[in-house]
């Protein structure tokens, strides 16, 4: 039954704000709004409203494309808990999910002079490959180009050059130095070889031919999703926002944007300078700023406010909607003579905060720039003292990041099966989840039978598993038998996921070696926690190490947030670089500083250099009022 849009209400929170209120009705947007402002939650309002009113109808569906897969797989399970009967007409990618989704459904729409010979491999190409591509180009160039040539930077060439170019149907002569690489570029890696290798720049650039060259595709596409929302949009790259405009600046298509313009930390991966306004004069778009915050307190807000103003100096005052629970100062800086000292401090506040508050480590993040793994050693040594745990969510796990594998969804999937089957009852938010993903990678024949569903193969399998954990104790297993057995588990795991179909319908990775890569990393990680434990109801817990204090860098830290925030390291030897890119270092600090709920602490310690490189930050900090505290 659909809902009349006057009578709509926001689902699962009391209101929006007005500007909110606007923007959900509005055709194509732009929503810039600030830390805390809830801006993946607008995105999920806006679909509901489109969705129970009518105004988006079946079959038509909702494509929202955010950059990374934990956010896509987060705004989907949002509106699989919110609107189930709605869901389905609810698709939630990747930029490089969708693009790639293109290329491999309609390659062979692509024009002769681009046509694919066959499959092609996923390749992405070092930067001393691109430097030695561009200095042989540079040096057989045509004469007209070889000045110019050499002058070509590496560091940017894909993202840039290659990401902003549009393959022509019936490729021309290059008139630039920068046009003769870029078709040298595609000629060596692309057509010269029976089986191209291709990075994700490359498959979007693809894809955006495959559109441009079947207008039947295109209507298709508006046909199917009248409506597409961009999260993130300060990101958004060369290619990424050619594709979106060609494909879907077109009449019959709504598109709503949403991002932060302080929050731009991606420059370096090709993000557009300002892609709002590039927007905004594209398509038409009606712009909005959501103020309210509902993260950080007042105090933080207003600090908040003032590198804002550095970045931007239109940008509104956001409006805390937090009660502080905080009765001293929310912000300090503490000042140290060397890093054991700070992180024996940092230890035992924590642990005096945890004790006195009944909080749980996990809502407290320490907060670095770069290069954490060099703070990790006295850190973890302090918050073993204190009785508490430190998890290097920037540490290498195979191939991968531990933050990247705990987000994972194959990875939940199957620690979530481990949890299910070691601990007896309890966990319906669990089974939930395994269900709900299990639905998804599951074949359309495999519960055909009379009776069958997926709870009674769920059921059946964990019965199974808790006989072999019986038959398993893990005490006294010797050391060299932990490879074994883990391969064994991981194997009854991967049997009853059916890991190979899943691997070749491409539902919870991009391609079949993404979801080997993960499978790797979960091997190893779960190798090393069945080392640490003496239980198998003690796995679970130890491989998300929930009940760990985080560390974490800057760009790890986005989109999250905590209680308590210690931003450590405001010195020398963190911020280095912060000179030669005043802006950019001004936004990555800003995103920092953003994470925190109830208290910020930054750390500083003469071991690790002098501040001078950041002077123009703590000036902002002084104008604030925020005290600097020297704890010796």
């Amino acid at each position: 039954m659909r809902t009349d849009p006057a009578d709509w209400r926001p689902r699962d929170i009391d209101d929006l704000e007005p500007a909110a209120w606007e923007a959900l009705r509005a055709g194509t947007a732009s929503i810039t709004a600030g830390p805390g402002a809830g801006k993946s939650e607008f995105l999920a309002q806006r679909a509901s409203y489109l969705l129970e009113t009518g105004l988006c109808r079946p079959p038509r569906q909702i494509l929202a494309i955010s950059f990374k897969r934990d956010a896509a797989a987060n705004l989907q399970r949002r509106m699989q808990e919110r609107l189930p009967e709605h869901a389905g007409r609810f698709t939630s990618m990747t930029f490089d999910a969708f693009t790639k989704s293109i290329v491999d459904r309609f390659s062979d729409l692509l024009p002769p002079a681009w046509a694919m010979r066959g499959t092609y491999r996923i390749g992405y190409a070092s930067p001393v490959e691109v430097r030695n591509f561009l200095d042989n180009i540079a040096a057989t160039a045509p004469v007209a180009f070889r000045s110019e040539a050499y002058g070509i930077r590496a560091d940017d060439f894909i993202a840039n050059l290659v990401g902003s170019s549009f393959l022509q149907a019936q490729p021309t002569e290059p008139v630039t130095a920068a046009e003769y690489a870029v078709e040298q570029w595609w000629a060596q890696k692309y057509q010269a070889t029976e089986v191209p290798t291709v990075d994700f720049v490359m498959l979007n650039r693809i894809a955006e031919l495959v559109v441009r060259s079947s207008p039947q595709l295109q209507r298709a596409l508006t046909a199917t999703y009248p409506y597409v929302f961009v999260d993130e949009f300060q990101d958004t790259t060369h290619a990424q926002y050619s594709f979106l405009n060609s494909v879907f600046a077109h009449e019959g298509t709504t598109v709503t944007v949403v991002g932060d313009r302080k929050q731009r930390i991606m420059g370096w991966a090709g993000a557009l300078t300002d892609a709002f306004a590039q927007f905004e004069h594209d398509f038409s778009a009606t712009p909005f700023e959501l103020t309210w915050n509902f993260r950080s307190n007042k105090e933080l807000v207003e600090l908040q406010h003032r590198f804002a103003r550095r970045l931007d100096p239109s940008s509104q005052q956001q409006v805390s909607q937090v009660v502080s629970q905080v009765g001293e100062s929310s912000v300090q800086i503490w000042s140290f003579s060397n890093s054991r000292l700070e992180a024996e401090s940092i230890a035992a506040w924590i642990a005096a905060d945890i004790e006195q508050s009944g909080r749980t480590p996990g809502e407290y993040a320490l907060i670095a720039r770069q290069k954490v793994a060099l703070l990790e050693p006295e850190l973890a040594r302090a918050l073993t003292a204190q009785g508490l745990k430190l998890r290097n969510d920037d540490a290498q796990v195979g191939q991968l990041r531990l933050q990247v594998l705990l987000k994972d969804e194959m990875v939940r999937l199957l620690i979530g099966l481990v949890r299910l089957g070691a601990v007896r009852g309890g966990q319906p938010q669990t089974w939930r989840e395994v269900s709900a993903t299990l639905g998804r990678v599951a074949h359309t024949d495999r519960y055909r039978e009379v009776g069958s569903s997926i709870d009674d193969s769920l059921s059946d399998f964990l019965s199974e598993l808790r006989n072999w954990f019986a038959v398993t104790p893990l005490d006294g297993v010797p050391p060299e038998a932990f490879i074994g057995l883990t391969e064994e588990l991981v194997d009854k795991l991967a049997a009853f996921v059916k890991y190979e179909d899943i691997a070749q319908k491409r539902v919870l990775a991009d391609r079949p070696e993404d979801l080997a890569v993960t499978l790797e990393a979960f091997t190893i990680r779960l190798t090393d926690v069945l080392r640490r434990v003496n239980s198998w109801d003690q796995v679970a817990n130890a491989f998300v190490d929930d009940e760990a204090v985080p560390l974490l860098t800057i760009h790890r830290s986005k989109g999250l947030e905590y209680h308590t925030v210690f931003f450590v390291g405001l010195d020398g030897e963190q911020w280095w670089a912060h000179p030669r890119d005043v802006v950019g270092s001004t936004m990555a600090f800003f995103v920092g500083v953003s994470r925190a709920a109830e208290r910020l602490i930054f750390t500083q310690c003469d071991q690790r250099g002098p501040t001078d490189r950041i002077a123009d930050l703590y000036e902002g900090l002084a104008e604030a009022g925020v005290p600097l505290v020297r704890m010796g």
